[in-house]
């Protein structure tokens, strides 16, 4: 397994930060990067929708399955190709609150497969898009 880690100190309290990431109906006004529909309440072992928005108006679509959610403290999800032997991505939200006032958040993927041995540098590689996210999600919730 192979995982892939990035980070944002947010000036905002764990409850907005929750609140944020979880409103997929309002990731459009915000998040450049991501779309997701279809399980609005994050219900968990309900498939949904995700949209990975890449540079020159390409997309990646695919569906995943909600894996777990703990209030304002985190939530995943789990996207399979053939099975665990050629591809399982894991997505874990995190918020890891600091003080009341401010958070480490945090995406989090584990990935599994045959895939990841072959093409792990051009997947991280687009990982790094998701510095994106946490950035506009930084300036979003800093400028409330």
């Amino acid at each position: 397994m192979k995982e892939y880690i990035i980070e944002t100190k947010i000036n905002a309290p764990k409850e907005v930060v929750w609140k944020t990431i979880t409103n997929f109906e309002d990731y459009p006004s915000w998040n450049s990067i991501l779309t997701m529909k279809n399980n609005d309440s994050l219900q968990v072992g309900k498939k949904f929708d995700v949209t990975i928005h890449k540079p020159k108006g390409k997309k990646s679509k695919f569906k995943v399955i909600a894996l777990s959610k703990n209030d304002n403290k985190s939530f995943s999800a789990r996207q399979k190709v053939m099975g665990n032997w050629f591809l399982s991505a894991t997505h874990h939200f995190i918020i890891e609150e600091i003080n009341k006032n401010q958070v480490m958040f945090i995406q989090k993927w584990e990935l599994k497969g045959i895939v990841i041995s072959l093409f792990k540098k051009q997947i991280f590689k687009e990982l790094e898009s998701f510095n994106q996210m946490n950035e506009e999600l930084k300036n979003l919730l800093e400028k409330e």
